[in-house]
């Protein structure tokens, strides 16, 4: 099991008492989903290590569970785990419709323009920012950054690979230029006969 196979569930923050149990933070938006979870994996020096849960239980907190391990049942014990990211398999994943997607899901994908469906490049990586994520897609060598606000339309075809989303007017030709056709048609500071017009 390796990273790439994954997805980041959360993270254990703290020991919980004095018999081994830890706060887990889910960072999902449906933590109750992996309230029932019977192992997880926790990334200690660099791979993942399978934990197996004797128990979970609620916290007071929305997007934390408290957590027994078993064979953890020492606060010292707990506080070794402290810090350690949280992952499951992808699998894990709860299915999505075609107007939504995961983040970890479409680099590689080809984004286009949901307007007229034409190919704005490939996806290198989403950007997730706090407001919204920003997809950075490379063109000719270019690289353009999208936002993705809650207000945009997407459409979503996994079987291609493919994000069409709704680009704000302008924004490609800030990051790639004006088009051949456009730039014949701007004033060069010339007239007609070649001379400069003063």
């Amino acid at each position: 099991m390796t990273i790439d196979d994954c997805f980041l569930l959360g993270k254990i923050t703290k020991p919980h008492g004095y018999k081994g149990d830890v706060i887990l933070y889910i960072d999902a938006d449906q933590p109750e989903s992996y309230a029932k979870l019977d192992c997880i994996w926790l990334e200690i020096g660099g791979r993942l290590v399978p934990h197996f849960l004797e128990s979970t239980k609620e916290h007071s907190a929305l997007q934390k569970i408290i957590v027994s391990f078993e064979g953890v049942n020492t606060e010292s014990e707990a506080k070794a785990l402290g810090g350690s990211n949280v992952y499951l398999p992808l699998t894990f994943l709860p299915a999505l419709d075609e107007t939504e997607f995961y983040l970890h899901e479409i680099q590689g994908w080809t984004a286009a323009d949901a307007e007229n469906e034409k190919t704005i490049g490939v996806i290198k990586k989403v950007l997730d920012y706090a407001m919204y994520p920003i997809l950075e897609v490379l063109r000719d060598g270019k690289e353009v950054l999208i936002p993705l606000p809650p207000e945009i339309d997407i459409r979503v075809n996994r079987s291609k690979k493919q994000l069409f989303v709704t680009i704000p007017e302008g924004l490609l030709e800030i990051y790639l230029g004006a088009s051949d056709e456009a730039s014949e048609s701007l004033w060069d500071g010339e007239d007609e006969d070649g001379e400069i017009d003063r």
